[in-house]
């Protein structure tokens, strides 16, 4: 109560209570940890790196403080975090995420699985990964599911700077169709959203296709070519803002996805991943895409 409103005495207030009473539960909780929950500024009180971390994890209910001190006392049960995510948001998120993880948890090792052309539901039920972090899956794919909804991204379509199409103001997909086309495999995310995209336009399909989930090889591939790639924003955000490819003015509105946290209904993630999932919404939260 007190980090969502910044002071004491309102969060006393609310609690029905007073607000000694208050400050002194957040005393003897930080002589027991070590360490300062909240710091002072102009706005009100504020979270200390602490205090972040142990909301991650009462944040869902008051049964979770135990994980959450034992977080910050060094002593997280679970050695090692395997975590299925996407190539676009493996360079544009997680960098960042694991950054702030490893700063309180040294000693545990991660696993970033990467996209392997589908299988995360499977993997989740397998107890194979964590959690997952990319793009909702299709419905048929949801059940036993709980997804976390972080932020919204468009698939876009991309070409080298100075192509044919680099400078059209309004292409369609019959003008893609005149170059090759880099398309992530059958059966990803993606793909399968490009697919309701060209049937909605009486198109089944490109003609000319190279499939693949290398996001190194599509890269290296427009750049020497006249191809054409279909990839999320997030994926191509170095090249676009250092002027290597152009973003093609074409159904981004209409290829725009979810982006979040795919974890197995009725199973409650490790102490370890719940940090990195907070490490996550941190990290979505620093880059102003929430």
């Amino acid at each position: 109560m007190v980090a969502d409103l910044g002071s004491v005495t309102l969060a006393a207030r609310a609690l029905g209570t007073v607000q000694p009473s208050v400050s002194r539960t957040i005393k003897e909780l930080e002589q027991e940890l070590g360490q300062p929950l909240f710091h002072r500024s102009a706005t009100g009180l504020g979270l200390t790196q602490a205090g972040r971390t142990l909301l991650a994890y009462v944040s869902n209910g008051l049964g979770q403080i135990d994980h959450g001190v034992e977080a910050l006392r060094g002593q997280m049960p679970d050695r090692r975090v395997v975590a299925y995510v996407l190539p676009n948001v493996v360079r544009m998120i997680m960098p960042g995420a694991v950054q702030r993880f490893k700063v309180h948890c040294p000693d545990v090792d991660l696993t970033l699985m990467p996209a392997v052309g589908g299988g995360l539901a499977r993997l989740l039920r397998d107890g194979e990964v964590d959690f997952g972090f990319g793009r909702l899956l299709a419905v048929d794919e949801m059940a036993a599911m709980n997804f976390e909804h972080l932020f919204s991204e468009p698939l876009v379509f991309f070409v080298r700077a100075g192509h044919p199409l680099a400078t059209h103001p309004a292409p369609d997909v019959e003008d893609i169709d005149r170059f090759a086309v880099v398309l992530p495999n059958p059966g990803t995310i993606i793909r399968t959203e490009l697919d309701r995209f060209l049937i909605a336009r009486g198109m089944e399909r490109f003609r000319n296709v190279v499939e693949t989930i290398s996001f190194e090889f599509m890269r290296s591939y427009i750049a020497s070519s006249d191809a054409v790639a279909l990839q999320p924003r997030g994926a191509m955000r170095r090249e676009l803002s250092e002027g290597r490819v152009v973003e093609l003015a074409l159904g981004s509105n209409d290829l725009m996805g979810s982006v979040g946290i795919t974890t197995p209904a009725g199973k409650a993630v490790s102490v370890s991943a719940a940090l990195l999932i907070q490490m996550i919404r941190e990290e979505v939260a620093a880059q102003g895409l929430a």
